[in-house]
Formats: structure tokens, C-alpha cells, sequence
């Protein structure tokens, strides 16, 4: 018996590879397109992902940022106050020098006043004496 022949020929002709390249590339140019799609997706909710994370960061870290901001100025409003008190001390502790200084100033002048009160006093003092002196020593000669 012979076998009859078939429309399908036995061997691969160019055009039937053609054909088949053209199906599989078709199928794996959906498939790619598909993937795309998918990657495209996932990418997008990464991004969504990744945008969230970032704003709580950023909001974790301004808060942060913002807690130590006013730490630190409360500190140096703190640090300011007792600076101005110490200030404040040391105008009054001047003021006291300056007013004991006049103070000494005026003991010192009085002191010195009165030194020169007594040095003139025993100067017109020993010079009376002198001149007692010299009185008696005339008063002696005349009546020897």
C-alpha cells in the first residue's frame, strides 16, 4: 500500500520556518509585553513603598530635629539667665567697690589731714618749747 500524500510535506521549507519564527515571536513579544506590564507594576508599588518609608523617615527625623532645636535653646535661654544673673552680681559688686573706695578714699584723706594737723601741731609745738627754752635760759642768766 502507498501512503497517500498529505498537504503537509515531510521536510521544513523556509516558509514554514518563517511561520513558526513569526508565532514565536508574537507569543514572547506578549509575554515580554506582559512582564513588562508586571515589572511596571511592581516597580510602582515600590516607588509607593519606598516614598512612604521616606516620609516617615523625613517625619521622624524633622521631629527629631525639631526636639533637640528646642532642647538645645531652652538650655541656652537657661545658660543667658544665669549669665545676666551673674551680670547683674558683679555691677552690684562693683558698685560697692566703687562706693568702699570713696569710702577709703575719705578715711585716708582725714587720716592724712590729721597727720599733717599733728606734724604741724609738734612743729608750732617745738617751737614754743624752744622759745620757753630760750626764756628761761634768759631768766636763769639774770638772776645768777
Amino acid at each position: 500500500m502507498k501512503k497517500k500524500n498529505t498537504t503537509e510535506p515531510q521536510y521544513v521549507t523556509k516558509e514554514i520556518l518563517k511561520k513558526e519564527l513569526s508565532k514565536w515571536e508574537k507569543r514572547l513579544t506578549g509575554k515580554i509585553e506582559s512582564l513588562d506590564t508586571k515589572i511596571g507594576g511592581v516597580e510602582q508599588r515600590l516607588d509607593a513603598k519606598i516614598d512612604g518609608v521616606e516620609q516617615r523617615l523625613d517625619a521622624k527625623v524633622d521631629t527629631a530635629v525639631q526636639s533637640m532645636k528646642d532642647y538645645t535653646d531652652s538650655r541656652f535661654t537657661q545658660l543667658e539667665t544665669r549669665i545676666d544673673g551673674l551680670e547683674q552680681t558683679m555691677v552690684g559688686f562693683g558698685q560697692k567697690l566703687d562706693v568702699q573706695g570713696n569710702k577709703m578714699d575719705r578715711y585716708f584723706d582725714g587720716i592724712v589731714k590729721l597727720v599733717e594737723g599733728l606734724t604741724g601741731r609738734i612743729t608750732f609745738d617745738e617751737e614754743h618749747l624752744e622759745n620757753h627754752e630760750q626764756r628761761i635760759k634768759k631768766l636763769e642768766e639774770q638772776t645768777v
